[in-house]
């Protein structure tokens, strides 16, 4: 089946991540132009140049920057028509020792910066009655985390509660919003769990075993996809069946 994607433009903030890199990878097989988004430049120029896409650097977080990134897509491309928001950062704190300043740095880049990064987008779809947004979550907002701290999973979720909100202020508008929620994918941030961990809930996981980013991507694609025309405001869980909601 046709996805619909071929010429579109699809922004992937995070892009140096696991799963960014993975969704950016995803949508130029599909024949869509990529700007791909990172607060590390070089690695988001990296990504970048591996798949023939726009660098853009900026901090999603900086309200400024967000504006920006939505500003510089549009003028390197000639439309916004996918936002992924897959930037994040991720810590495993214990509450009783996490710091206020590192919870507030959690939420502005996870929580914040997918508010503003979404708030530019709309500004930029509104006018064109057209668009898709996908927004990242994640099992630990769900179920308050499995090795995450209480800040990332606060912050997340916090994007899921917000991609509904988005959701019903976007339809009206021409505009699709969906969010995805990964469980235990193979990246960089998981690769920090203890073994034990990552043994018990591969474990307690009916497919038993670790998701791709690869796979998430997948289903990225999918709920930016024509194919998807009418799923709006859905939660997507890709977790092998660890958690079922």
């Amino acid at each position: 089946m046709e996805s619909g994607l071929e010429g579109k433009t699809a922004l992937v903030t995070g892009a140096a991540g696991g799963i960014g890199r993975a969704c950016c990878a995803a949508f130029a097989a599909e024949g869509a132009g990529v700007v791909c988004s990172d607060m590390d430049g070089q690695a988001a120029a990296m990504t970048a140049l591996t798949l023939g896409g726009h660098p853009v650097a900026g901090d999603v977080a900086s309200a400024e920057d967000a504006e920006r990134i939505v500003e510089e897509t549009v003028g390197l491309t000639g439309s916004l028509d996918v936002l992924v928001t897959s930037h994040g950062i991720f810590h495993s704190t214990p509450i009783a020792e996490i710091e206020p300043d590192e919870w507030d740095r959690i939420q502005a880049v996870n929580l914040r910066g997918t508010f503003l990064v979404c708030q530019a987008a709309l500004k930029a779809m509104a006018p064109r009655g057209s668009g898709v947004i996908v927004t990242i979550a994640s099992l630990a907002g769900q179920v308050g985390g499995l090795q995450a701290g209480a800040g990332y999973a606060a912050s997340k979720a916090g994007v899921a509660a917000f991609s509904k909100s988005l959701a019903r202020a976007a339809g009206p508008l021409g505009i699709r919003v969906n969010c995805v929620n990964p469980g235990f994918i193979d990246t960089a941030m998981t690769e920090t769990y203890p073994d034990d961990v990552r043994a018990d809930v591969i474990a307690r996981t009916p497919l038993g075993r670790i998701g791709t980013a690869e796979e998430v991507a997948a289903a990225v694609v999918w709920l930016a996809s024509g194919q998807a025309s009418f799923v709006h405001g859905t939660h997507l869980d890709v977790n092998g069946g660890l958690h079922m909601d």
